[in-house]
């Protein structure tokens, strides 16, 4: 499944690796700051337009979903042209998005908004190629690199729920997303410059590109997907436990009676924890592989979820959500680790792309089906614990692929392929 070795462009774990893991970090960081205005104010939304949880809870599905299946298309754009002029497509689209957001009035505008410019020609261009060129960038340190660059996810959390929340309670949502709008439009396209050079071995992969030009698309056999497959699988389980939390931990916390304040305090401790988690985990991954690491992560999501659960007592809840935060937070990057240590860089990008599809359809159904549980039930308990129990599939799916792996381990790259 490894592919030849290919000469050097850029030089593997430089300066100029490090450079567009920094510039990668910040443009996630402001990109998906628009998602915690949903995450921490499901709530706060439904309220002032009368909507139900359900239905706000569509606007993350659709987003999750437009992420996804954008980020195929994007990842393998990425694969011919680079990350950066796809970058820059997300770079302009969120930000007219958010700014959209403040005028919207139907349901179906905010869930079009969501799932088209925030997702499908937002996000979808941010995470998945900028993940897959970390991991042509690094060698040495690739499990810390990809860490790194998905920490954005983590860094936006502590940054955006208070800001939001303070913003709300100056101008309301309209205005809080309006002023997020403005401030992504400023700072999101100069980073995107920050992603010039071409990673180790780009020049040789897209001559071999050229060369096969006229064959067919190759995806492979059965044998030789059956980790991706598994992979797909495991993703789809974790996310769809770790998006009930992520998305509604802020309204439970007001259900259960504590401030909006809380709710954001909570939230933002996840996304802090989950920073943490991923540093952790990428230094882990690069000793002990992504595999292990990733199964490691999950075991920490399974008993965050399980300790949060039936508990209504906040040094609880805090306890439950830093282990969650710890698990999630490592788990998500280790997913393109596990795929660059299986398969050659050439193509990779698709393979992230269907990967974070898979993931975001977890995610969509996991925020969709928790919000949708609270309407039946009055309550996000026995969504947790269903999330519990997806994670525990996870677990048994990460076991599988660790398994074949030994079995199968493929030779180490000592350069880029």
């Amino acid at each position: 499944m490894s592919g030849p070795a290919l000469p050097a462009d850029g030089e593997a774990d430089g300066l100029s690796a490090w450079r567009v893991a920094l510039a990668s970090l910040l443009l996630i960081t402001c990109g998906m700051g628009i998602e915690y205005l949903l995450w921490s104010n499901v709530k706060t939304i439904s309220d002032d337009m009368g909507w139900s949880r359900g239905t706000t809870s569509a606007a993350y599905a659709l987003e999750m979903l437009g992420t996804g299946a954008g980020g195929i298309l994007m990842g393998r754009w990425a694969d011919r042209i680079g990350a950066r002029p796809v970058v820059l497509i997300g770079a302009m689209m969120i930000p007219s998005g958010a700014l959209t957001l403040s005028h919207v009035t139907q349901p179906w505008q905010f869930c079009l908004v969501f799932g088209v410019m925030i997702g499908f020609v937002g996000n979808a261009t941010l995470f998945a190629p900028l993940i897959t060129a970390a991991t042509r960038w690094f060698v040495r340190r690739r499990g810390l690199a990809v860490a790194i660059v998905a920490s954005g996810q983590g860094v936006a959390g502590v940054i955006w729920p208070p800001v939001f929340d303070s913003l709300i309670a100056l101008y309301g949502w309209r205005g809080a997303v309006f002023v997020y709008g403005v401030f992504a439009m400023i700072a999101m396209p100069p980073l995107v410059f920050l992603l010039k050079g071409d990673p180790p071995g780009w020049s040789a992969m897209q001559a071999e590109r050229e060369a096969r030009s006229g064959a067919a698309f190759r995806f492979g056999g059965m044998a030789e997907n059956l980790p991706f497959v598994l992979l797909n699988g495991a993703i789809l389980c974790c996310c769809l436990a770790m998006a009930m939390p992520l998305v509604h931990i802020a309204s439970h916390v007001r259900d259960i009676g504590y401030t909006n304040s809380d709710g954001a305090f909570l939230l933002a401790w996840i996304m802090g924890a989950s920073f943490v988690g991923r540093l952790g985990m990428g230094f882990l991954a690069d000793r002990i592989g992504g595999i292990k690491a990733m199964f490691i992560a999950s075991g920490m999501q399974a008993s965050g979820l399980l300790a949060m659960a039936p508990s209504d007592a906040l040094a609880v809840l805090l306890a439950g959500a830093t282990a969650f935060g710890l698990g999630f937070g490592g788990l998500v990057p280790m997913y393109a680790v596990a795929l660059r240590a299986i398969y050659p860089a050439r193509g990779l990008g698709w393979r992230v792309g269907v990967i974070f599809l898979s993931g975001a359809v977890g995610m969509a159904a996991g925020g969709q089906l928790a919000g949708s549980m609270f309407d039946w039930t009055g309550t996000y308990r026995w969504a947790f614990l269903l999330g519990f129990a997806a994670n525990a599939v996870n677990l048994v799916l990460i076991a599988t692929v660790a398994a074949i792996a030994r079995t199968h381990r493929p030779r180490p790259a000592a350069t880029p392929r």
